[in-house]
Formats: C-alpha cells, structure tokens, sequence
C-alpha cells in the first residue's frame, strides 16, 4: 500500500525541547534475526546509507527507526511500512511542538530506548545561541523525551568543524571531542568521559561556534566489533594527502594500534579515490571488507594485513555504491554525476546518477543473483539517482530520487522539486515495494 507522506522544509534553528506527542506502543513482529543484545551491541548495518537525507537509521526487536528531513519514523519490519513517529491525532507534523521532530545528527537503540544526539540552539534577540550537542532518550513509541547527557567538555578554547557521529555500544558512549576520543556511559555525565586515544587539535578562530573547515583537521568514523573498538581516522599523512588509517582500540586491556591503511594503486588497481579512501567499508569478526567504485571488492585481514580481491565487480560495472551486512555485499550500479561543462564522468565529487541494477554478493565474493530494478523505473519514470541505505531482513532498503523540473513560482526558470522514495527490493524474489514517500519539495 502507498502511504504519501509530505515533507516538511527543513528546519534550520530546533528549540531545545520538544513536547511529546503521546502514542501507543509500536506494533509488529519482525521477520529476522535480531542482532547484538537487545539492541546494545553497536548496529553495524545502519552505517551504510548513501542517501545523506536518510543517514540516521537504528534496528530495534520489531523494525526500524530513522529520520528524514529533521523528523523521526518508524518503519515497520514485516509490513515494510515507514510511518511519522507521532501518534497524536491533531498533530500537522509540520513544526517544532511535533515529538517527532529530532533534528539529530547521529540516532540509536539501547536497552529498549531510543537515543540521539543534536546540536542545540536557541533564538535570543532575534540571533542562534549555540548551546552544545546533547543526548536525548525517547521511548520506542515517541513519548518520553528528555536530555540524558551533553557532550561538551570544554577542553579547548577553539571549537572544531566537523560533526563526528558518536556511536554507542554495549551501553558505553563513544565521542570524538577537539580531535580525542572518549568513553562514558550512555546515560552518564560528561564528568565520567574517559579519554582513550589522540592529541587534542586545537584550532584558531572564533571559540563560540563552528568555524570554517579546517583542511588539517582529522576526521573520524567510530566503529565497534566485539571487544574492539575501532576509529578511520581521514588526515594528512607524512607526505601532506589526505587518507584513511584504521586504528583498532582493544577494550579489554586499553591498547591502540594501527590495524589498515587505504591501499595503494599497485595493489589493487586504479579506482574512483584512489589512495585517499575506500568507497565503503565494512569491518566483522577481525576483517575489513571494503568496496572501491572504479575497482572491486576487497578484504583484508587486520591481524595479519593479508589483502584478497573477493570479487571482479569491475566486469559487471565500473563504478557503483555497496552496501554491506553481516550476510552479504550489495552493489548497486550507479555512477559520478557527469560534469555538465566537459560531459565526464565527475570523479572525486561525492555526486552520485542512475542505478538500474543490484548484484547481490556472499561475503566469500560469489555473485548470488542479479536484481533489477525495472518496478521503480515503470511507477516512477525517470529517476536521477538510486541511493542503496541499507541491507537487513533478507531485503535491501534504497531511495529513489524522481523529482522533476519544474517552473519556479513568481520567477523565471526552473528549478528541481522533490520527490523522494523509500523502497523495500526483496534480495530473494526481487519484488519491490513502496514504504514511504516524500514529495512536493521545492
């Protein structure tokens, strides 16, 4: 069944609280394993999106909760049904008084509860007062809200750009603060943070907010695999270009090492960002799987370095976007956004066109089926982009991008509506079915 759902615009200042909206219990049964400790152990799989307006995605006993355009939703495991995370009847969804609205920038489930963290600001004669990033706790159903813990430590007088998405795992909150990684529990103080690895980067400027990109600044993506912890820490290396290390942090005794870096070309080929980053990466059970669009895919095991191509994704297309579970390698085969001026394919740019099949993978490399996606082509027409989000419960979760041109209101020209679809492809039958729709941007 089609559920049209309008977008709201994005709202750029959130309040520091929101009321609830009140609501019953979230129904429905989820049709697959779930992993990790009642949803403790940090969610792997929801790490994968390609889609940046649906970037913040957790797995609870029943379904998933994610957000899209600042608001929060519930999509539901055995229907494949995605539905606003508000149960009140009056409510428009379309402001800040709706308890869906979260405005986060990093979304996760714990022991039973929803937790996200946002950036917080508030209106004072008539400018923003930046007032930190916090944690906020809501009930599976959207009631409950309240603020558990901030995570401004107030270490350094110059504040960092960047937003380090902070993970949670087995109950303990992991951070990056000024360049430094901390622990502490989810529901902790900031005066429990245990710093566990780096050098504080302090940068100059303006200490009341975040500045302009620092080039030198590192950036970090936090990982978690059993008793490991791992950190891709992207920064200039000895020869002044950025690239991706890998570090593994041992929980058990507090020790770091350096486990990976991005391989060179004389290793595996030439590929899309060749030496500075993987496409997409993976790690599980001590391997790091990684994708590189423009080459194959790849795993190398981090105890003993030893690399091994898995497979020649290469010969069915030459670039493309993966995504990966604990099960399987999905790749979808889109391309970089064609440069407009020199009619190239425009690599480096993060921009990402087309997409009209999936490969389905096993972890060993082996092409299990080909999936097209000729049923969003038939209902949609023609689409820009098919962005992968992720895999899980024997179904691959995309968004597909159909806006249109259109005229602009009162102007001359056209400019782009919106129009965004969440779809379910079926990694077995490759039957796909709509879960919710946003449309009528501008």
């Amino acid at each position: 069944m089609r559920k049209r759902l309008f977008a709201m615009i994005l709202a750029a200042l959130l309040p520091l609280t929101l009321p609830s909206c009140g609501g019953d219990a979230v129904p429905g049964e989820m049709p697959q394993e779930f992993r990790g400790d009642g949803g403790r152990d940090f969610q792997k799989a929801m790490h994968q999106s390609a889609f940046g307006d649906l970037n913040d995605i957790c797995q609870s006993e029943t379904g998933y909760y994610f957000q899209f355009d600042s608001s929060l939703y519930y999509l539901e495991g055995e229907s494949g049904r995605a539905t606003i995370l508000c149960a009140r009847p009056d409510c428009a969804h379309d402001d800040d008084t709706c308890n869906a609205r979260a405005g986060a920038y990093a979304l996760w489930y714990s022991g039973g509860q929803l937790y996200f963290a946002r950036r917080d600001f508030e209106m004072s004669g008539g400018a923003a007062v930046e007032h930190g990033k916090h944690i906020y706790s809501l009930n599976p159903d959207g009631t409950g809200l309240r603020q558990v813990t901030d995570l401004e430590l107030g270490h350094t007088g110059g504040t960092l750009s960047s937003f380090d998405t902070p993970i949670c795992h087995r109950g303990m909150l992991y951070f990056v603060y000024n360049g430094v990684i901390y622990r502490m529990p989810l529901e902790g103080g900031s005066g429990e943070a245990e710093r566990l690895w780096g050098e504080e980067y302090i940068k100059g400027g303006n200490s009341g907010g975040y500045a302009a990109q620092d080039p030198n600044e590192p950036r970090y993506t936090l990982w978690a695999d059993g008793d490991t912890l791992y950190f891709m820490v992207n920064a200039p290396q000895d020869d002044g270009v950025r690239r991706d290390v890998l570090y593994a942090y041992d929980l058990l005794n507090g020790t770091a090492a350096k486990v990976w870096e991005v391989p060179s070309a004389e290793v595996t080929g030439e590929w899309e960002t060749t030496g500075v980053k993987a496409t997409k990466w993976y790690i599980l059970e001590g391997a790091i799987y990684f994708y590189l669009s423009g080459g194959d895919f790849w795993r190398t095991d981090l105890s003993t370095g030893e690399s091994v191509k898995l497979a020649d994704t290469h010969e069915r297309t030459l670039y493309g976007t993966a995504v990966f579970s604990d099960d399987c390698m999905c790749l979808i085969n889109d391309h970089p956004m064609i440069d407009p001026v020199t009619g190239d394919y425009w690599l480096g740019s993060g921009l990402r066109e087309g997409g009209d099949r999936v490969f389905l993978y096993s972890l060993e490399g082996e092409l299990i089926r080909e999936l097209p996606l000729t049923a969003l082509f038939d209902e949609l027409g023609d689409i820009s982009g098919a962005y992968p989000v992720f895999c899980g419960g024997g179904a691959l979760y995309l968004v597909a991008d159909a806006g249109r041109m259109v005229p602009i209101p009162a102007g001359s020209g056209q400019q782009k509506s919106r129009c965004d679809v969440l779809c379910r492809l079926d990694l077995e039958t490759g039957e796909i079915t709509e879960a919710a729709r946003w449309e009528d941007w501008t």
